[in-house]
């Protein structure tokens, strides 16, 4: 996940479908001010990496007005601690924590665990009879990769389940009270189910990825379980959220009645690049100017806010030729949807790991769409919530 993945109001679209949305709005201007977020809506993709990779912005959520006006002390405190909300110094000690361990080398390392514990999950559904795919295969597999990185234990990954969508929902409409309430609520849940084991791994540190954060003697305990929850949290859920809708790209057949898993090679890696751009996991994020700026002829000004809406850059017809369509020829430059700059997702090759691995199993096994598709209704978080299946072999 990027930086900040909120967004100040549910704006109006489809769960289903937000990109007709976005179209409309950009053919008002690649710059446009959006009464309901509060906020410039910043929809090409030049205009997006300026912001994510410029200075004179923050990433704190508060600086946003309708966020600021909605939010609670446990809000604000559990936003100071996170990376996903730090600037300048504070993001770069934070990130640095961790840094090393997201390298190519080392998430390459994780791979024999994630084919392990693909081949279990996926090879389970009886062929034939109707599952979840979002409750049985796309939730658990990062799922039990991160709690096994972590090194958790039964009680711990199972409130991690539980809690992690409270917390997502939270990240995506952060204007709303009652959500906000309720994510913070699930968040002190975990640091204080995390905070012991925290507490003995910098003592007693193994061989995972908690004792590693914990015996960074720059971090606090606290900085060290956010930042465990933040990796926990985003990452199984960017992974999940994008197993699910490349489910739902791949499997649903086009205007001719064929489908593109049918005529893609599972392993080529432009397909895991172009599902992502497609359908981003993270669909938007907040910057807050904090000087001013000139973007694409438009004046933003110090403490306005910008939306930076990565699924609408990913789709901008002035980069990618043909933007609705999925193919595997471009030569454009990389989809935003791990973000850009100094926030760009350390995540993002475990996710890329996960799906590499796991869509040629999914797909071997024939899979089939089998009813209504639902989707999750954050504006900024895009996901499926239930995709039902049938597996053909």
């Amino acid at each position: 996940m990027t930086s900040a993945d909120i967004t100040g109001a549910r704006l109006p679209w489809e769960a289903a479908d937000p990109y007709e949305f976005y179209e409309a709005r950009r053919a008002e201007g690649s710059v446009v001010w959006d009464e309901a977020a509060q906020a410039w809506l910043i929809l090409s993709y030049d205009a997006a990496r300026q912001v994510l990779g410029g200075t004179g912005w923050t990433s704190d959520p508060f600086a946003n007005a309708l966020a600021q006006a909605s939010s609670d002390a446990v809000s604000r405190e559990f936003s100071r601690r996170s990376m996903l909300f730090a600037d300048g110094a504070d993001h770069r000690r934070l990130r640095g924590s961790v840094r090393d361990v997201f390298t190519r080398s080392f998430i390459e390392n994780l791979g024999s665990g994630v084919e392990s514990i693909a081949d279990d999950l996926i090879g389970h559904p009886p062929t034939g009879r109707e599952f979840d795919f979002m409750a049985d295969i796309a939730l658990p597999l990062p799922i039990a990769v991160v709690s096994a990185w972590l090194d958790l234990d039964a009680e711990a990954a199972h409130l991690l389940r539980e809690v992690s969508p409270v917390i997502i929902r939270m990240l995506g409409t952060l204007a709303d009270p009652d959500e906000m309430a309720a994510g913070a609520t699930a968040s002190a849940r975990l640091m204080a189910q995390f905070l012991p084991t925290a507490a003995d791994r910098r003592v007693h540190p193994g061989d995972d990825l908690l004792s590693f954060l914990a015996g960074d003697p720059d971090l606090s305990l606290d900085e060290v379980v956010m930042t465990a929850i933040l990796i926990a949290v985003a990452g199984h859920e960017t992974t999940a959220n994008l197993l699910g809708a490349a489910m739902v790209t791949l499997l649903t057949p086009g205007g001719d009645g064929t489908r593109i898993a049918d005529r893609i090679d599972a392993a080529d890696p432009a397909v895991i690049t172009e599902l992502l751009r497609l359908d981003a996991p993270v669909q938007s994020t907040v910057r807050t100017a904090i000087e001013p700026h000139e973007l694409d002829g438009v004046e933003i000004a110090a403490g306005e806010s910008t939306l930076v809406v990565i699924a609408a850059a990913n789709r901008d017809p002035a980069v990618f030729e043909e933007p609705d369509r999925f193919r595997l020829d471009r030569t454009a430059p990389a989809p935003l949807s791990f973000g850009y700059g100094a926030h760009y997702c350390l995540g993002g090759a475990l996710a890329a790991l996960e799906i590499s691995i796991a869509l040629p199993k999914i797909l071997a096994r024939q899979p089939v769409l089998h009813g209504a598709v639902r989707w999750r209704d954050t504006p900024a978080i895009r996901g499926p919530l239930v995709v039902p299946m049938v597996f053909g072999g």
